[in-house]
């Protein structure tokens, strides 16, 4: 099965950059999260394992909802806009594109997410409803990409906290030998 999304998400990768006009440069797949939500975890998890698979005309940006009063506010006026059911299963995650949305996690998410996008992409008609909705009610939220979440570190970084544990490790050998005599 896992395998069956993978080449899923591969198709969608190698066919939908192919098929994108100048009207739709980029779409985005908005992500409203709880910061200790498991599935919205497992989400980003999942997609930044596989950011390879995202097609170039894709971003995805989060905006967490929990500790964060304006995002929460923006999830429930964007929700109420795209005429979302709140009466069951409303909370996070929600993944908004367009004017298209999913509520919850599981399997095919990634790639009903891409489809939508596919659809843009190749009939147009894309409305950012975030963004607009951002824009309509002069929302100040705190969004966070991929890169913001998952960012790797510097390679100077790297090379202090090498250095770092080996004079610990040098030290625990020193203590070792030393403490035998």
């Amino acid at each position: 099965m896992k395998k069956f999304l993978l080449i899923l998400l591969l198709l969608c990768v190698v066919v939908l950059p192919k098929q994108v006009n100048a009207a739709s440069d980029t779409i985005t797949v908005y992500l409203f999260r709880g910061e200790t939500c498991q599935h919205c975890e497992d989400a980003l998890e999942y997609i930044n394992d596989h950011r390879n698979l995202i097609p170039e005309n894709v971003e995805i940006v989060t905006y967490e909802v929990w500790n964060n009063e304006e995002n929460a506010t923006l999830m429930d006026t964007v929700a109420d806009r795209l005429e979302v059911d709140k009466s069951t299963n409303y909370g996070t995650p929600l993944f908004v594109v367009g004017s298209e949305y999913i509520k919850g996690y599981g399997t095919g998410t990634w790639e009903e997410l891409f489809e939508y996008a596919e659809e843009y992409a190749n009939e147009g008609g894309y409305e950012d409803v975030v963004a607009k909705t951002i824009k309509d009610e002069n929302f100040e939220v705190k969004s966070l990409t991929l890169d913001d979440l998952y960012s790797e570190p510097s390679p100077v970084v790297t090379i202090i906290v090498y250095c770092v544990f080996g004079v610990i490790v040098l030290g625990f050998v020193a203590m070792i030998v030393f403490s035998r005599k």
